[in-house]
């Protein structure tokens, strides 16, 4: 068994998690049961086996099977601790190696890989507990293992959904959907959408904590200022030019400051704000600081990380000088705001959400929502675009580093098998640069000789400057995928990565939604959709995956977004979303 999983994954071959954990779960004979306090106290148990195992190649293996796992499950649920069960018999090594491996002793800004996830998870903990709790990994003999009944099941709740577009009326709102190439903007006035949008961005590039926030805080100005022009039927003297995507900043505080004056006593400001935010986001304070959007403040020798990244937690605070004394900014992660968004189409389209509602967006990275069948959303990471789905590939893992679009390697960890590199943007990029140089070579050197991928010596990257590449270089295989069947099957391999990640969110969070919604550029087109679906099937013919878009055009807003040129609700329903959200 173990011999079979090392020799496919020698030979390039993804070797993925699920599948490795029902082999052992049948063979293994050594107990290794995990039992992780969450936040609120409760207890969740991952009863694993694993098997003996013989040479060093094959303890290896094993090693990095149970670290994805531990892993995995911090990242999606996180921790207040982690008792480990197992049978010292079965050797202490494994067991002894878990706070090395998670440098649990290390100060954040010294851990790296599977250490990145203590980072998010002691910002947290800080922020629920004020010092009072701190993670900590127990070993455990499993003669000693507690029972844990079953969790019982809360009261249902009614849903909001359905009452949330009739809460828009008489306000002026404003709703941001923050990415890691643009951020998009929707405004409505008294229940109607008046104004989209969208900015380009770069922010990991960025230094310094006000190099995110400023922008964010201009483009609410911008949108509060034009806003209230069209709340007072004054739309004619909105500055569109500041509202078109290429616009600087120079040009939209121009604009911000033209409109300001002109609207004079018919300024107004926000009634709320709803924030979708690309970090891990816990009672309406981003905590997370580990995603890629904040590298360059990390990466910046000259000041203080966590200085620096306390100014992005106390965003909401900055936001709410444009909102009217007591109106609320309410963040929530871009992944729960996708599903968040779903949930209110699906009720205004009369859907039944007894189960809950599961939604992925599909961008620079993948994000992922769970709404519960009472219409809440948990207070969790969730960051599951950096879980470990791929045991094997080792030509991806050993040959490049991060950066280089052939590897397999997170960004943000350095971890090998990280979904970010599967199930995203950067999942294209990286089948692209591994499969067309053998399977369409022609198709390979035209995205080379466009400038969509770029040589640096031996590495292979899609540039960001002197211009950003990255949307262009999606846009380029999406419009091949419907011509070239090497670009067909890098989306139906993205499928397939999501059908993967579908068992391991079920294993981990066993949620009672079944379907997944899907969300962004890499399913505006139907095509690639399509595609998308096809290899899904091929790993589970029984998850059912929709894409967000005009079907799910219920609200009186989303129909309007649905209408207006130049905007789809692929792109702009979450900044839609957002703004249901800020009257929830």
């Amino acid at each position: 068994m173990m011999q079979g999983f090392l020799r496919q994954a020698a030979a390039g071959q993804p070797v993925f998690l699920p599948d490795v954990r029902a082999a052992f779960q049948r063979q293994g004979t050594l107990p290794f049961h995990i039992h992780v306090t969450l936040y609120d106290g409760s207890v969740r148990v991952f009863p694993l086996t694993l098997p003996r195992t013989r040479g060093e190649a094959e303890a290896d293996f094993a090693a990095e099977y149970l670290y994805a796992h531990i892993y995995n499950i911090l990242s999606a649920l996180g921790a207040v601790k982690v008792e480990l069960y197992w049978d010292p018999a079965g050797g202490t090594e494994l067991a002894g190696s878990l706070d090395r491996v998670f440098q649990t002793r290390l100060e954040k800004g010294a851990r790296t890989g599977y250490g990145k996830c203590l980072n998010v998870n002691e910002r947290v903990l800080n922020a629920l507990f004020q010092g009072r709790e701190g993670f900590r990994f127990c070993l455990l003999d499993v003669k000693e293992e507690p029972a844990v009944p079953e969790a019982a099941r809360p009261a249902p709740l009614r849903p909001v959904f359905d009452q949330l577009p009739a809460r828009t009326r008489g306000k002026l709102l404003l709703g941001m959907d923050v990415g890691g190439t643009d951020v998009k903007l929707a405004v409505s006035a008294d229940g109607d959408l008046v104004l989209c949008k969208e900015f380009d961005w770069f922010p990991a590039a960025f230094a310094r904590g006000e190099e995110l926030t400023g922008p964010l805080l201009l483009l609410t100005r911008l949108m509060r200022a034009a806003g209230s022009l069209c709340q007072a039927g004054r739309g004619a003297e909105v500055v569109h030019s500041a509202l078109e995507r290429r616009a600087t900043l120079t040009e939209m505080e121009r604009a911000a400051e033209t409109m300001e004056r002109a609207a004079g006593g018919d300024l107004r400001s926000f009634n709320a704000i709803g924030l979708s935010f690309p970090d891990v986001v816990i009672q309406n304070r981003i905590v997370g600081g580990e995603t890629p959007k904040t590298q360059g403040m990390r990466n910046n020798p000259l000041l203080d990380y966590e200085e620096q990244f306390a100014k992005i937690t106390g965003l909401n605070a900055d936001l709410a000088a444009y909102t009217v004394p007591g109106g609320p900014v309410r963040c929530v992660n871009d992944g729960p705001m996708a599903a968040f968004t779903a949930a209110v189409e699906q009720a205004a389209g009369g859907a039944d959400l007894s189960q809950g509602f599961f939604a992925h967006s599909l961008g620079t990275d993948l994000g992922t929502g769970w709404v519960l069948p009472d219409g809440s959303i948990p207070d969790l990471p969730l960051e599951v675009y950096n879980f470990i789905l791929d045991l094997g590939s080792r030509d991806q893992r050993d040959r490049f580093d991060p950066e280089d679009v052939r590897s397999n390697r997170s960004v943000n960890t350095g971890l090998p098998g990280a979904l970010q590199k599967y199930a995203s943007q950067w999942g294209v990029f990286r089948l692209a640069a591994h499969r067309l140089p053998r399977e369409d070579p022609a198709l390979f050197q035209e995205a080379v000789d466009r400038g969509l991928f770029r040589w640096e010596g031996d590495r292979l990257i899609v540039p960001t400057e002197p211009e950003d590449m990255r949307k262009p270089c999606l846009e380029f295989f999406m419009e091949q995928a419907a011509r070239s069947q090497g670009a067909a099957e890098l989306f139906r391999e993205i499928g397939e990565y999501l059908a993967v990640t579908a068992q391991e969110l079920n294993w981990i969070l066993r949620p009672e939604a079944r379907e997944r919604t899907l969300f962004g550029r890499l399913v505006m087109r139907p095509a690639c959709f399509g595609l998308i679906r096809e290899g899904a099937a091929r790993r589970d013919p029984s998850l059912r995956l929709s894409a967000a878009g005009g079907d799910l055009a219920n609200t009186r807003l989303m129909g309007q977004l649905d209408r207006r040129p130049g905007c789809t609700a692929a792109q702009f329903a979450q900044a839609v979303g957002a703004i249901y959200y800020s009257v929830s």
